[in-house]
């Protein structure tokens, strides 16, 4: 049975990340505004990767992509990291539309929040999703996140503003029992 498999991000998977970004641009755009076209190269792609490998090493960012049977199946990266007082970080992630439905979102965002808390220090994890993006509300949602806030017209995206759902995650130590998971 095929394993979902999580690594860091490193410039050695350029091709494989210029790839699965060319070939999912289209559905990605429906959610998240363009890299432009300029991105869609392999010496693009492998800077910002070496810059995403120096971002994990000062521990500012830390990007990961999911592998699903030996295929790029997706990148989460926790970044906006704040240390002094909040201990917090923001996730974000995207899957290949052809890995969409199996549960791997689901299953990459716990880890990599369980990663955060437990390896990077970090105690609060948030995450902001665009209102119509269903299938990433319940990718929070199934991931143990509550939601705690809506943002009115708060994301520029294909020049119309939408709002945003806002969600987070606690360190387990710190979690209430009983929080209820919207």
């Amino acid at each position: 049975m095929p394993e979902l498999m999580l690594t860091p991000a490193r410039a050695e998977d350029a091709a494989a990340v210029l790839a699965f970004e060319s070939e999912n641009r289209a559905h990605f755009e429906r959610w998240i505004a363009t890299r432009g076209d300029a991105y869609y190269h392999l010496a693009i792609v492998e800077n910002s990767l070496k810059d995403a490998q120096w971002q994990w090493q000062a521990g500012r960012e830390y990007h990961l992509l999911a592998w699903f049977d030996g295929a790029l199946a997706g990148r989460l990266t926790i970044r906006n990291i704040e240390r002094q007082y909040y201990k917090k970080g923001e996730i974000g992630y995207r899957f290949g539309e052809a890995f969409g439905g199996r549960g791997l979102a689901s299953a990459a965002v716990r880890l990599v929040t369980e990663k955060a808390f437990k390896e990077f220090g970090l105690h609060r994890i948030e995450s902001k999703i665009i209102i119509d993006n269903l299938p990433s509300v319940g990718v929070m949602r199934k991931s143990g996140f509550r939601q705690y806030g809506h943002a009115r017209s708060a994301v520029l995206r294909h020049d119309q503003w939408h709002d945003l759902l806002l969600f987070e995650r606690l360190h387990p130590d710190f979690e209430a029992p009983d929080s209820p998971a919207e």
